[in-house]
């Protein structure tokens, strides 16, 4: 039986490493793109939720500031068009 030469053994494994290194590079770019498919249907649902969060928070802001008016108004005995509030701030 023939043995290999230590040339023919370094040549070997020298393109083995090379071909594997270049079978994990194609494995990456694949799993890179299925992730960012997914990704950006969870970017576009989180969107939704946030527009629906800046929304809801708005319209609570707007009920607290309508409450803090007219608490203001009834303890001044003025009607809440009287009124002028510049800033509110939390405590």
């Amino acid at each position: 039986m023939v043995e290999p030469s230590d040339l023919q053994v370094v040549l070997m494994g020298m393109i083995t490493v090379f071909i594997c290194l270049i079978i994990l590079i194609f494995m990456i770019i694949i799993m890179s793109k299925v992730i960012n498919a997914f990704s950006a249907k969870n970017e576009a649902e989180t969107a939704v939720q946030e527009e629906r969060k800046d929304h809801s928070d708005k319209v609570e802001n707007q009920r607290i500031v309508a409450a803090i008016s007219a608490a203001i108004a009834e303890n001044l005995n003025k009607d809440v068009s009287q009124i002028r509030i510049h800033s509110i701030k939390r405590l």
